[in-house]
């Protein structure tokens, strides 16, 4: 997060919610790995986000059952 702040980078891809929080203090812009698929999606680089979301789940990475719900209904599955 230093560097990426010391760099002026664009985005910083970062899901654990504590570095959120600290990332956030530093004025850096954050996405998180759903938010990385849903721009995917939108640029035609994957044709869905649900199997993907499923894959995440399936290798237990968390996503809470309305966050999943409401990305579906953001990329219309």
């Amino acid at each position: 997060m230093i560097l990426a702040d010391e760099l002026n980078i664009d985005v910083c891809v970062i899901d654990d919610k504590l570095a959120r929080e600290y990332a956030g203090h530093l004025g850096l812009k954050l996405t998180g790995t759903l938010g990385v698929l849903i721009k995917a999606k939108e640029r035609g680089i994957i044709s869905a986000v649900v199997p993907y979301m499923d894959m995440l789940l399936k290798n237990e990475i968390y996503i809470n059952k309305s966050l999943y719900e409401n990305i579906k209904k953001i990329v219309n599955e």
